[in-house]
């Protein structure tokens, strides 16, 4: 179905809307020059002007002038789309835009959907699915840092990173391999753990590069978790010093799900507060629980927070237990009403302690979350196919060091890059394609 579309011209207005100096409407498919010369009136036809040529005259229909504009010509296989592609110069009056926009829909072409001259470019090999989500992080990015990243991973750095991971992985298999056919060569298995344990960590950074990625692009997800009254809401409306979640002492007073935006230089921080995670007896308390479960669950970082008045109870157990699945650190709450801070054990990390209410010691919880929203390291973007595609290589890696024997390790790695592939190009897919490209702007 998608590849019928390829046959069809598109037309999209590639500027935003409002009025502007100047707006540009795109133009590409297989007859798009001889379609174009029906609404342009130049010194000379757009069929016969060279690639890479800007052409001067008037958009008309029939002999009436809708406006001047100046024609740009990318012959193919030479454009963004590897199409023939007419750009469109003319004055940035959305009444203009759209005329000239139906002129070109009222001889043929269609309306292009949102990312479809992008998608072009994939489906014809210009760009892979890392450079496409490049494309869209250029446009998205919320700091000059991610601009960066984002035109470093146009120009082919995560394709890079992928396939050197991806050959390794095939590395392993082919020494597994070698092991079971020729065991009187006596390879080393021990080296194998070594190797394994490599992949794993590089695994793992590419992971923390993509997180790094959403904070560059719409910050980075930060959720506050908390049993009901340990002080959530105060926290959130004292790290945003301003009064956005209501605050009172009656527990299930938080239901909806209320965010905020921390902005730092390197980064932003989307932070989110929501219902108490306890006992609850009413349908509204219930929905509003797993909500902020779900949010939990959707979240790049979680502060669990705790009470210090209270001490560690069994109903925390459940809250740590996320932080074993996702980054995160615990904030001890109410440290103005305690002599001292509770001690835990087995648990990663430093807590913080702070007062919420009073607005103490929150400088250096500010710091742990411009740390995690800044760019420190490599920065990638991907998309949910591509993260998940990595996790499940992580959880293969990890299930082949685990593996006691080699045929089940040769069995996890053979399976990882099954599951591996087509990070880069995946299969003609249709949904896959429509969640990478559905969330571009409609002319890119």
């Amino acid at each position: 179905m998608f590849l019928e579309r390829l046959q069809d011209v598109i037309v999209a207005p590639a500027t935003p809307g409002g009025r502007s100096a100047l707006a540009l409407v795109r133009v590409s498919g297989p007859q798009t020059l001889r379609m174009c010369d029906q609404v342009f009136r130049g010194r000379k036809p757009l069929s016969g002007a060279r690639g890479h040529q800007v052409l001067t005259g008037f958009i008309v229909e029939g002999e009436e002038i809708i406006d001047e504009a100046l024609a740009a010509v990318y012959r193919s296989p030479h454009s963004y789309t590897t199409e023939d592609l007419v750009e469109f110069s003319v004055h940035g009056n959305p009444l203009i835009v759209d005329r000239v926009t139906d002129l070109l829909i009222g001889i043929g072409a269609r309306l292009a959907r949102p990312g479809e001259f992008t998608e072009r470019a994939f489906l014809h090999g210009r760009l892979d699915v890392t450079q496409a989500e490049a494309v869209l992080a250029t446009i998205q990015a919320r700091t000059m840092k991610g601009v960066k990243a984002a035109l470093a991973q146009l120009r082919g750095g995560l394709t890079k990173e992928l396939k050197g991971l991806s050959d390794r992985v095939r590395w392993l298999v082919a020494l597994i391999e070698a092991q079971l056919e020729f065991p009187e060569e006596d390879i080393p298995e021990e080296s194998l753990a070594p190797m394994l344990e490599g992949a794993i960590a590089d695994t793992e950074k590419l992971r923390q590069a993509f997180r790094r990625g959403r904070s560059q692009r719409k910050g980075l997800a930060v959720m506050i978790l908390g049993r009901p009254n340990v002080g959530k809401s105060t926290l959130f409306n004292a790290l945003l010093d301003e009064e956005r979640s209501i605050v009172t002492p009656v527990p299930g007073t938080t239901r909806d799900l209320v965010t905020g935006i921390l902005r730092f230089s390197t980064g932003q921080v989307r932070l989110f507060d929501g219902a108490g995670i306890g006992i609850a007896e009413s349908l509204p308390d219930r929905i509003a629980v797993r909500r902020a479960v779900g949010a939990a669950n959707r979240a790049d970082f979680l502060l669990v927070m705790l009470d210090a008045t209270s001490g560690f109870v069994p109903a925390d157990t459940e809250l740590l237990k996320l932080l074993r699945e996702k980054p995160g650190m615990i904030v001890w709450n109410k440290i103005d009403a305690v002599k001292e801070i509770p001690s835990l054990e087995n648990v990663a990390g430093e807590p913080v302690a702070v007062s919420a209410l009073k607005r103490k010691n929150l400088s250096p919880l500010l710091d742990r979350l411009k740390e995690e929203a800044s760019s420190q390291g490599e920065t990638f973007f991907a998309n949910r196919f591509q993260e998940e595609c990595l996790e499940r290589l992580a959880v293969h890696l990890r299930a082949a060091l685990d593996a006691q024997y080699l045929d089940m390790r040769a069995k996890e790695l053979r399976e990882a890059i099954a599951d591996f592939a087509g990070t880069g190009r995946p299969a003609l897919n249709q949904s896959i394609l429509e969640e990478i490209f559905s969330r571009f702007c409609v002319g890119k």
